[in-house]
């Protein structure tokens, strides 16, 4: 590779003043003659945009009130299923509310786990469903005087470490 660079080097101090006119001058004229193509170019598409825009006779709004007048919406078939979907899907919240106790998860009281301490339920896919009160959580937040014992021991607590270290 070092060998290509030298020669080359060579090369370049062998040519005369007039070589280096020459390729100066060859490499301007390819330049201009790229710019000269490049603006007939645009000057073609500026032309045929204008053309465009002159013969253009379509009226959009005739067309629009056209379109409004004379609509007539097609009545869409629906499948069974799509039918069944729209009756039963919820839109709302107060549609979600109003049909809280219309649908809910039946299981099978006949089953019984192996294990019995273990509360496991089968879910019954049969339509009928029987509805099952789940057990509510109650929260119970501790009382103010239990609060403030709790927080004097935790600075009895801080006090202490503070004299150890």
């Amino acid at each position: 590779m070092r060998e290509v660079f030298i020669n080359m080097l060579e090369f370049v101090k062998t040519l005369s003043i007039g070589d280096y006119f020459f390729f100066i001058g060859t490499f301007l004229l390819i330049v201009l003659f790229i710019y000269v193509l490049y603006l007939i170019k645009l000057s073609d598409f500026e032309s045929d945009a204008k053309k465009s825009i002159i013969t253009d006779n379509f009226d959009i709004a005739s067309v629009a009130n056209a379109i409004e007048k004379e609509y007539k919406p097609e009545a869409i078939k629906l499948t069974t299923y799509e039918v069944e979907q729209e009756n039963n899907a919820i839109i709302s919240y107060e549609e979600l509310v109003k049909n809280k106790d219309k649908f809910g998860i039946g299981y099978d009281d006949e089953y019984a786990y192996e294990l019995p301490e273990l509360n496991v339920k089968k879910i019954n896919l049969t339509n009928k469903i029987n509805h099952i009160e789940e057990s509510k959580l109650e929260v119970k937040l501790m009382q103010y005087d239990k609060e403030e014992a709790f927080l004097k021991a935790l600075k009895e607590l801080q006090e202490n470490l503070g004299k150890i270290y």
